[in-house]
Formats: C-alpha cells, sequence, structure tokens
C-alpha cells in the first residue's frame, strides 16, 4: 500500500462522503467508508486509517526509532504499552513495538510476522535499523506467532531461540495485530486450530500459575505432549498410547 499523506480534515471529509452516500442509496456504513476511500484512491478504510497514523507520527516527528526508545524505558521501568506506528521512513506498512512489564520487549511485523527482540529479560539488545526520510531497513531476526496466551517466537539470538512465552498482553497485541493483517490470514487463523506449543519450561510455569500440577506436565512433556491453548489441554503424539488429558 502506497503512502497518502492524511489530515485529519481528510479522514472528517471522507466519513461524511460515506455518510452521504447511505443517506442517498443506503447501505452499511462499513462498506460505505471502503467506497468512500477507494474513490480517494485509498485501497480500502483502513489504508485511510493507517496512512492518517503515519501522517500524524511525521507532524509530531515520532520516528521508529523514537517509538522504540519509548519502549524500552517502559520496560526498563515496569510498564506495560503497544504502540502502533507507521513510521516517518515508511510507506503505509504498519509495526507494532511493545513492553510486557516482566523483562521483554519487541518491535513487531503484523504483515510478514517478522519480530525483532528490544529488551529481552531486562537487558537491552541492540537493533539494526536504518531510517530516514526515503528508506527504512530494519535487521528482523526472528517470526512470531500468537498461539492462545501464548507468544511463540523463532529467532537467531542465542538466548533466545525458539520458544512459546506466557505472561504477555496477548488479548492486547492480538486486537492489533488482527486487523493489519490481511483478511485471508485472519480468516485461516480462526478456521485453523492447530495452536499446540511444546511443553518449554516458561510454557509450563504458566500453566502452572494457572493451577496446573507439575508432575503430571512434567510426565506430559516426557512422552512429547503438547499445550493446545484453544482446547486448554496437553494432547500427545498419534503414536502415543497416552490420552488427553486435563
Amino acid at each position: 500500500m502506497r503512502f497518502i499523506p492524511t489530515t485529519a480534515s481528510k479522514v472528517d471529509t471522507l466519513k461524511k462522503k460515506a455518510k452521504a452516500l447511505q443517506r442517498n442509496g443506503g447501505g452499511q456504513y462499513a462498506k460505505l467508508l471502503d467506497r468512500a476511500a477507494r474513490m480517494a484512491g485509498y485501497e480500502h478504510w483502513h489504508h485511510v486509517t493507517l496512512c492518517f497514523r503515519e501522517t500524524e507520527g511525521i507532524g509530531q516527528d515520532r520516528s521508529l526509532a523514537g517509538t522504540i526508545d519509548q519502549v524500552v524505558r517502559a520496560e526498563l521501568n515496569g510498564e506495560v504499552i503497544l504502540i502502533g506506528t507507521g513510521s516517518e521512513a515508511s510507506t503505509s506498512q504498519p509495526f507494532l513495538a511493545f513492553s510486557t512489564g516482566i523483562g521483554d520487549a519487541w518491535l513487531l511485523d503484523p504483515i510478514q510476522h517478522q519480530a525483532c527482540c528490544l529488551v529481552w529479560r531486562g537487558e537491552r539488545l541492540s537493533q539494526e535499523i536504518e531510517e530516514d526520510a526515503h528508506h527504512l531497513v530494519i535487521g528482523w531476526d526472528g517470526h512470531y506467532e500468537l498461539r492462545g496466551a501464548f507468544f511463540e517466537v523463532a529467532t537467531e539470538h542465542p538466548a533466545i531461540g525458539r520458544r512459546a512465552i506466557g505472561g504477555y498482553p496477548t488479548d492486547a497485541l492480538r486486537a492489533y495485530l488482527l486487523p493489519a493483517q490481511p483478511a485471508e490470514e485472519s480468516i485461516l487463523q480462526v478456521i485453523d486450530q492447530t495452536d499446540a506449543v511444546p511443553l518449554t519450561p516458561d510454557v509450563m510455569a504458566q500453566l502452572m500459575r494457572d493451577g496446573w500440577e507439575r508432575d503430571r506436565l512434567d510426565a506430559a512433556a516426557r512422552h512429547g505432549a503438547r499445550y493446545s491453548p484453544s482446547r486448554n489441554t496437553v494432547v500427545f503424539p498419534p503414536v502415543s498410547s497416552v490420552a488427553s488429558f486435563r
């Protein structure tokens, strides 16, 4: 999607256009917003909101580097914040930077599911980010998925590697990330229930906080079981003679 400078007055004008279309011919307001957006050169209404957010960021000199610094400071202070941004140097590419309040902070690309760790276990990490008025280059070092209450990530960072992490604000992350994804991908995520994650120490620690018994989880892990957030149960490989339980 290309970037179109979009002011608050332009957004109001498009909303008024959609209401006028509704008065003249009826129809759902959300669909008429998309129609008004396309008439003005946008791809859809979400494109309008992305461009508006980016225009506001440019006006406030809110660079991606500045956003990252804000999120890192919040994490080092034990605060949880989520900041969606297009950055002043991107087109209308959305990003999400967030702190967790438990020692970790991340930068995410909702479209390609790329991830870059900003803070890990209370220590700020260096990032390869080049940004100016004409281009933006980010050294992504991993990919992520939201699986129920867990943030699953696979990175090239030796201290992180591949793991599922509990305790992150996944509901808030999902509320931002899903609308930013292509519609086809969001639909598949709802339909596809293959969300099981390995029973790593991090996952078991989160489950024990939710009332699961350590002995049962250890036994399940020894048999190669995985935890399914959507079913809230432990599932075993097909070759195992041990049934699912909880």
